[in-house]
């Protein structure tokens, strides 16, 4: 008697009534189904996030249904599986099936060559699943409706290429095990509408840097300077271009523990203690001394509010502390439209193009759809009532019109309460602070960044405060200017704007 006979005596036995016989029907076509679909997918035939939720979640789920349907199929009949087989092997089942003596010798081996089987399946499911749902794709697609935006900007961000899992969970199995916890929350949550809009930020649950980051960007690397030149545009008739170059001092000229990396080097440890755990106000901040002693500044402006957290558990400082929106970067629309024209995105020679962009892209719309047509609207009503036909290129036109679209279909999602403010960047500094309280040519308002703390509202018991000095991270060698090197080329100095100037010439080339 070959395998396939004996196979269909244990049919026989399994399916002595519907419940078996559904059980088999089911879990056989979704044993065979899901090779099928592997197999296709391993030949490119089709590859898409809703076939890998199909092949990994619902048929073995299906499947394991039925094998379900088999066992209560044979409790029907007052013998459960491994209750069957240890009848057939005692002969016990010979007179309850109708069968030979040598039945049992020919079934036995199929049904254990069959639970072996079941148990590799398993194993190799449960593999593929977690391998696929460690997939960046996967996690920015399968809830399209929540994860939608941030699948758009990191797809658009310096870690495109960074899988989700790298940094949202990292390594080992504990790391593993609370993913796949918090996923099922998330799965419950998106089920039952459950979940917040905008999505919650900071995510507190994210392992440290030295543990995610710290793969790439290690502290001991030196990186010495950077040479920043931002390109920005006015809001005239000529959308005049300007100049804003900063060299950076990332670890200035002195390695770790200096420059604006100061704050990672593990000799120079930084806690605090913020308002509600957002890490955007802050109410005190402290510095460990060489004797393992705190020196702590507190925030004057908040230490009389009847909030203050003191009992909070203080925060070590942490690359995302700053660096918050490494990969999901949302834009302000004054850099976003400063980028589409430095890339010819969005046509210079239009006259009050980049006032006209802000306008229509800062107007309240309350849709996507909304708002991609509200934008097209005013565009072309503005040009059309304010210049005559010829004056304007309407090709030119209509391209930078798709491209303001753009801006707005990249960062803005009404359904999920995702304006311009929701999410602020801490890298930088709010527009209004220390230089840029005259130099306010960017016109943007963002997060306060480094005059979190760096401000003179954070006071230490003397009164003094952290430095708020502009050169303390950066030469500054064009601030809005026509000309990127500004204040290296000129040479007469005999305003007080020209004296500003000199002095940030001469403190950059006495740093580097």
């Amino acid at each position: 008697m070959n395998f396939f006979s004996r196979y269909l005596m244990v049919l026989q036995i399994i399916s002595r009534n519907w419940l078996g016989r559904i059980g088999v029907i089911l879990s056989t076509t979704v044993f065979f189904a899901f090779f099928v679909i592997e197999a296709l997918s391993f030949m490119a035939v089709f590859h898409n996030t809703y076939v890998g939720i199909v092949t990994y979640t619902i048929l073995p789920a299906l499947w394991l249904f039925g094998l379900l349907l088999v066992e209560f199929g044979l409790r029907k009949q007052d013998l459960a599986f491994w209750a069957t087989v240890r009848s057939l092997w005692t002969g016990e089942g010979e007179q309850r099936f109708k069968v030979n003596p040598e039945f049992r010798q020919k079934v036995i081996p199929i049904l254990l060559v069959l639970t072996a089987a079941n148990i590799l399946f398993i194993v190799l499911v449960s593999s593929r699943t977690l391998h696929f749902m460690d997939q960046s794709e996967f996690c920015g697609t399968a809830c399209h409706t929540i994860m939608g935006p941030e699948w758009a900007v990191y797809n658009d961000s310096p870690h495109a290429r960074v899988a989700c899992v790298d940094c949202h969970i990292g390594e080992g199995v504990r790391a593993l095990a609370n993913s796949k916890l918090n996923g099922a929350w998330q799965v419950i949550s998106s089920t039952f509408d459950l979940y917040h809009k905008p999505i919650e930020t900071p995510i507190h649950n994210l392992r440290p840097a030295r543990e995610t980051c710290e793969k790439c960007h290690w502290p001991e690397k030196f990186y010495g300077s950077k040479l920043v030149q931002n390109k920005r545009y006015k809001g005239d008739s000529l959308n005049t271009r300007q100049f804003t170059t900063l060299n950076l001092k990332i670890d200035a000229q002195y390695g770790v523990g200096h420059g604006i990396h100061w704050h990672i080097a593990e000799e120079n440890e930084v806690r605090f203690v913020s308002k509600h755990d957002k890490r955007e106000e802050i109410y005190w901040v402290e510095v460990r001394r060489p004797d393992g002693s705190y020196h702590r500044y507190t925030n004057t402006n908040l230490s009389d509010s009847t909030e203050f957290e003191e009992a909070q558990i203080p925060r070590i400082m942490d690359c995302v502390d700053c660096h918050n929106r490494a990969t999901h970067i949302y834009e302000t629309p004054d850099d976003a439209v400063d980028l589409r024209i430095a890339r010819d995105e969005i046509d210079i020679g239009l006259p009050f193009i980049k006032r006209e962009a802000l306008h229509a892209l800062t107007r309240s719309y309350a849709t996507k759809a909304d708002g991609m047509q509200g934008i097209r609207d005013y565009l072309t009503t503005f040009y059309n009532q304010q210049y005559q036909e010829g004056q304007i290129d309407e090709a030119s036109l209509l391209h930078s019109i798709t491209s303001v679209q753009n801006i707005y279909d990249r960062n803005i999602y009404p359904h999920m309460g995702i304006e311009w403010d929701t999410y602020p960047n801490h890298i930088g500094h709010q527009i209004g602070e220390g230089c840029f309280a005259c130099h306010n040519f960017q016109n943007t308002d963002q997060s306060e960044g480094c005059f979190r703390c760096h401000s003179k509202n954070m006071q230490d018991e003397q009164g003094n405060h952290i430095s708020d000095d502009c050169t303390l991270c950066h030469s500054i060698l064009s601030l809005g200017e026509d000309d990127p090197l500004k204040y290296l080329t000129d040479d007469e100095f005999d305003t007080f704007e020209e004296h500003k100037n000199k002095y940030l010439r001469d403190e950059y080339l006495e740093s580097f």
